[in-house]
């Protein structure tokens, strides 16, 4: 099982009478994106499933992944994916039983969840917007049992 951490795009400030939930990708936060999604392909079969949180940047974010990658199924929104907890995100991926999960999230949660899956001590990982990690799993996906294959900043493919 493969696992891909997808933090959303670069998105808009918080403004006076604006819920976090509302913000949106900024027009170089969809650019950047979608340039990048384009390099994942190289490396990225496609997705099984991809999964969002319920922030509209996230799921933004997700529907960019979901047109570059011609993806035909619905996108699953999840409030486990801003959990925090990386058991959560295992829970749900092995429920799904399926090769390639990309979740789309926000920050602390994506570092977080590398960390928890790669590593019984914790590890500190700068988890720049647009970022993409893979972890990958002999099995099932659980907490310190998996490898990072790969961290990859968006500006990679500026």
């Amino acid at each position: 099982m493969n696992i891909y951490l997808i933090r959303h795009g670069d998105a808009e400030s918080v403004r006076m009478g604006m819920h976090d939930s509302e913000r949106q990708l900024t027009e170089e936060g969809i650019s950047t994106l979608t340039k990048a999604a384009e390099g994942w392909k190289k490396l990225v079969p496609g997705f099984d499933f991809i999964v969002s949180s319920p922030l509209l940047r996230a799921i933004q974010t997700a529907n960019i992944v979901k047109n570059v990658f011609d993806y035909k199924n619905e996108i699953i929104i999840d409030k486990a994916v801003i959990s925090g907890k990386a058991a959560m995100i295992a829970e749900m991926a092995n429920a799904l039983k399926a090769g390639h999960i990309a979740f789309c999230g926000h920050e602390p949660d994506c570092s977080q969840y590398v960390s928890e899956f790669t590593s019984v001590n914790g590890a500190f990982i700068n988890y720049k917007k647009g970022m993409i990690a893979k972890i990958s799993f002999g099995g099932k996906a659980r907490v310190g049992g998996g490898y990072l294959d790969f961290l990859i900043p968006v500006k990679a493919y500026k």
